[in-house]
This record gives structure tokens, sequence and C-alpha cells, in this order.
């Protein structure tokens, strides 16, 4: 199996360094840079050329969505580098943001849901592949975000 290399991306030390851990006990996964800031992800993204980034959502500076940020701005200086998306939140405005523009080399996982390593090393080697990987759970939020859009009773007012 090739090594894939990754670039992780968690302003909290503890998780930080546990990713780092969890990660290279897969064998295949090499990190080769762990940040705690968007503007340190943009740099080792530059510098190390990695195959998928690890991130979350947020994080310095602003502490909003700056993961996301990423995500998109790699999606055009970066086509083929994959990005998971590692979060707490079942937002789905922040899975949408994410797949807003194609679901190819992206993944949504969440945190409390990681508790082995496999799933994100799977989450990972799918992405990189050029593949998808969303959490059912984050699914399942989509499904009731639309529906509630659907059945609203607000659709029944006129302008």
């Amino acid at each position: 199996m090739a090594e894939l290399r990754l670039v992780i991306a968690e302003d909290n030390l503890l998780v930080r360094e546990g990713l780092l851990s969890l990660l290279i006990s897969a064998g295949d996964l090499v990190p080769t840079t762990a940040c705690s800031s968007l503007d340190e992800l943009y740099e080792a993204v530059e510098r190390d050329d990695p195959h998928v980034v690890v991130t979350d959502i947020r994080m310095p500076p602003n502490h909003r969505d700056e993961g996301i940020q990423a995500a998109r701005r790699f999606r055009t200086t970066h086509p083929r580098l994959g990005v998971v998306v590692l979060s707490q939140f079942i937002e789905p405005s922040y899975a949408l943001a994410l797949l807003e523009d194609g679901t190819r080399g992206r993944g949504y996982v969440l945190k409390d849901r990681v508790d082995e390593v496999d799933r994100l090393a799977q989450a990972i080697r799918v992405v990189a592949a050029g593949g998808s990987f969303i959490d059912d759970d984050v699914v399942d939020a989509l499904v009731r975000a639309r529906t509630r859009m659907v059945d609203s009773p607000l659709n029944t007012l006129t302008s």
C-alpha cells in the first residue's frame, strides 16, 4: 500500500497530538506537518505537497469556518488535494459549504464518531482516491434539513 502524505490542521493541542499518534499507527498514513491555524495550513500545503489535509472546521484566526475556507480554496489552488474536515459539529450549513463545489476528494467526519483509527483512516484513503466520505449523522442532518424546508408551512405563504 502506498504511503499517503498528510497535513493535520487542529488548534487544540491534545486533539492534534492524538490525531498524529493515531494516524501514524495506521502505517500507510504519514503526517508531514501538524499545524494550528489557517495560515500555517496554507504554508504547510505549499511546502509539503500532501495527498490529504485533515482539518478542523474552526481554528485561528477567527474560529468560524477556516477549515471550510481552506477546502474551498484548495479546490482551485490544489485540485487533486483531498480534504477531510474533522468536526464536533453536525451542522448542515458546514457540510453544504464543503460540498458546494463538488464531493470529489472531500470528507466530513465527526470527532465523536472517530472511536478507532480505522474510521478516520478509511475516510482519508477514500478522499485521497478522489472519493467522498460523509459521516452518516451528517447525511441524516442534511436530509432532515431538506425535509423541513420542503414541508415548511412558510412555503404556503404568498409573496
